[in-house]
């Protein structure tokens, strides 16, 4: 597949509760990246149909990374291959599984989160995210392991580059698709919107300073950039 015809479209639009979710398609090529909510599954079977697309259709499903709010509906695609880091599987996994835990839960959610109580207000908000947990974790919901393709082991095609932007979870990726001068960057949550301080409802930075190098990397990579949960927007920058 030429690198040149990979184009990028929004299916489900970022916002300060919701992950964006991008199509991706080159010919009759067709994958997403990141699928989103389970309350929003029928927005994105809507969005697919609009564009004359059923989720058979998906050839593969990219995973940024594996919080919540950008996996759950990855069981839409019961035939699609799945690429995503084992790293960032595997310590969302661990995550979720601890904050299920009623006695220790406070504990242990900071072997994740070590900077936690940095943050304002920090503790109000991991409760929030706490129940947010136990009403959707779900990981029947994440794919079967046969449909995995570990981007450890495992390559994307030509025009697809991953970017490991490890601030937010570690094994996070960004995924570049490079066309000369409109180089697009479908960031997932190394840049959650156009505003650098916009409130959004979801985790805090593992490592708020690689959080924070991470988005300007990101930026200094694209012109043409899909935040985690925002609107795409133009770089000016670049």
């Amino acid at each position: 597949m030429p690198k040149s015809e990979w184009k990028a479209e929004t299916l489900l639009a970022g916002s300060w509760r919701s992950a964006t979710s991008v199509l991706l398609s080159n010919g009759n090529h067709h994958w997403v990246v990141d699928t989103g909510m389970p309350h929003e599954a029928h927005l994105l079977v809507e969005a697919l149909q609009q564009r004359g697309l059923k989720t058979s259709d998906i050839e593969a499903v990219i995973n940024t990374h594996f919080h919540i709010d950008h996996v759950l509906n990855n069981a839409l695609f019961p035939g699609s291959a799945i690429y995503a880091t084992q790293e960032s599987y595997d310590w969302c996994c661990s995550l979720y599984s601890d904050l299920v835990d009623d006695n220790r839960w406070e504990q242990m959610v900071l072997e994740y989160y070590p900077q936690t109580l940095e943050y304002d207000h920090a503790i109000e908000h991991m409760h929030q995210m706490r129940k947010f947990t136990l009403r959707w974790w779900d990981r029947k919901r994440l794919g079967s392991h046969s449909q995995h393709r570990w981007l450890e082991s495992h390559s994307l095609p030509d025009g697809l580059e991953p970017f490991v932007t490890s601030g937010h979870v570690p094994g996070h990726i960004s995924i570049v698709i490079p066309d000369g001068s409109q180089t697009t960057v479908v960031a997932g949550d190394a840049c959650l919107s156009r505003s650098e301080d916009a409130s959004i409802l979801t985790m805090i930075p593992r490592d708020r300073e690689q959080f924070r190098r991470d988005r300007k990397q990101v930026l200094s990579l694209g012109k043409r950039i899909f935040p985690g949960h925002d609107v795409e927007f133009t770089n000016s920058e670049n």
